[in-house]
């Protein structure tokens, strides 16, 4: 199973908003993630802009 790293607006340590990543939503007005421990982090207007499998790491970007 992967678990991702996510990063919002920026790959940076201080750009990390949530770890073990095992479940991402998109709707049309925020991204909803779910970690290993159940706990949920929403982003409003927030779009995907990369996932990398590889590397394990989900990049996030704040809509204008």
């Amino acid at each position: 199973m992967c678990e991702f790293t996510v990063y919002l607006d920026g790959h940076d340590d201080e750009n990390v908003v949530a770890e073990k990543v095992i479940k991402v939503t998109s709707k049309p007005d925020h991204i909803t993630l779910m970690d290993t421990s159940g706990k949920t982090y929403k982003f409003p207007s927030a779009e995907i802009t990369k996932v990398d499998t590889i590397m394990t790491e989900l990049w996030l970007q704040t809509r204008a």
